[in-house]
């Protein structure tokens, strides 16, 4: 669970500031909304994959 538990976190991290980064290039957003952007949506990561390792985990240990 470990690995897999970091391995979400890390993941999500990277997906979320991709996304965030992108979404305020988009809308040409000022430095300090561009930094809010990207760790908001940093953290929404984060959160995401750890929710998601933890789904994935649970089902691996069902079967």
């Amino acid at each position: 669970m470990k690995t897999s538990k970091h391995l979400g976190i890390a993941l999500g991290f990277l997906a979320g500031t991709t996304f965030g980064s992108g979404i305020a290039f988009l809308f040409r957003f000022s430095p300090v909304q561009l930094m809010l952007s990207v760790a908001l949506c940093g953290l929404a990561g984060i959160l995401s994959g750890l929710l998601t390792s933890k789904i994935w985990y649970n089902r691996i240990q069902e079967r």
